[in-house]
């Protein structure tokens, strides 16, 4: 076997094992005969030293999101993973549209602009922006609003093109503010970006044999969620000062928890092949979440309420796991009642075909 072979066959282990045994052969074998100029020099040193180019890694990767991630022809096991993928998606894009638009009733608020408001404290008192990136920072994130919407309606590529918009300048701002010393070094807003690629990257799995998004429901979402979660907490926050330990990875834990002790309460009435892909899209969430929140820590070790700060995140830890864990060991039991996908699975065509 030449290296150029193994090469290729590492990367073929990213598609599911039942399907390399059915198709791997038969796919290095496409692969090496398009390798094969005619010419055996080009070809001993391609054996030796050649590599897959990035379109056949990129199809290959392309492919494996299918297969695991498969749409309303694939599998059980696989369409149960591919709508939790892009359930999940859907939510974290959801909180993360509403969370900006909410932020300009917020911005009108602390602007003075909304008076039957109670008036924001000294403290929250509203400065503008400085500098260019500063001000591309507050305009990249709404951004997600329209990227969520193009997601619900079927435009993927659309939504991962706006996506990029709301995460490179915040991404550049932090490393140029932090290089530059004028700001701490951080670990929160590294998790926050990292956060988003992830997000970003969770989008392949609404692919063409993806079944539409209901349309409907997730666009209703945007304006109830302004309504029901992030106006009234920031007034909370400013009216019980108490409550202002509550950040952003806090916030996320909050709002997974209340979205799994909901669900946990009102999924007794529905079928369970309709609430796995919600249960396995929920623990997703609540393990990122949970990731999200303990990474952050590491902020509060020099700060004045560092323990108060670390207890707090930790008893939101334990909150998501205590609802967290009974749901995915649900999720799992419901998830092994599932077939795995078959051996003999249709072949798709790849960059070499």
């Amino acid at each position: 076997m030449s290296r150029l072979e193994e090469r290729y066959r590492v990367i073929l282990r990213l598609l599911p094992v039942s399907y390399r045994q059915e198709w791997e052969d038969d796919m290095v074998a496409a692969f090496l005969d398009s390798m094969d100029t005619g010419d055996p020099d080009t070809a001993e040193y391609a054996a030796d030293y050649g590599r897959p180019s990035l379109s056949e890694v990129a199809s290959i990767v392309s492919l494996a999101v299918r297969l695991r991630l498969g749409g309303a022809d694939a599998p059980p096991r696989s369409y149960a993973w591919g709508q939790a993928v892009r359930l999940a998606t859907l939510m974290a894009m959801l909180t993360n549209a509403v969370m900006v638009t909410a932020s300009i009733a917020v911005t009108l608020w602390l602007s003075g602009k909304i008076a039957w408001l109670p008036t924001p404290a000294p403290e929250w008192e509203l400065t503008a922006p400085s500098g260019i990136w500063n001000t591309a920072w507050n305009l990249a994130g709404y951004a997600w609003l329209p990227a969520y919407i193009a997601l619900v309606l079927g435009h993927r590529r659309v939504a991962q093109a706006v996506a990029l918009l709301a995460i490179v300048p915040p991404a550049i701002t932090t490393a140029v503010e932090q290089a530059a010393g004028g700001a701490p070094l951080s670990v929160s807003p590294w998790a926050m970006r990292l956060f988003d690629v992830f997000l970003l990257l969770a989008m392949a799995a609404f692919h063409h044999g993806a079944p539409p998004v209901p349309r409907r429901p997730w666009l209703l979402a945007p304006p109830i969620g302004i309504l029901l979660v992030p106006v009234p907490l920031f007034i909370i926050e400013e009216t019980e000062p108490a409550l202002r330990l509550l950040d952003w990875p806090g916030l996320y834990c909050t709002t997974v928890t209340a979205a799994m002790a909901v669900y946990l309460a009102v999924r007794v009435s529905r079928r369970p092949s309709r609430t796995l892909p919600w249960s396995l899209a929920l623990t997703l969430l609540a393990a990122t979440t949970i990731a999200l929140r303990v990474v952050t820590l590491l902020d509060y070790s020099d700060q004045a309420q560092g323990p108060t700060l670390t207890a707090i995140a930790s008893l939101q830890v334990i909150a998501v796991l205590a609802v967290g864990v009974p749901l995915a060991v649900l999720a799992t039991r419901a998830l092994r009642r599932l077939p795995p996908i078959p051996a003999a699975a249709p072949r798709p065509t790849t960059a070499t075909e």
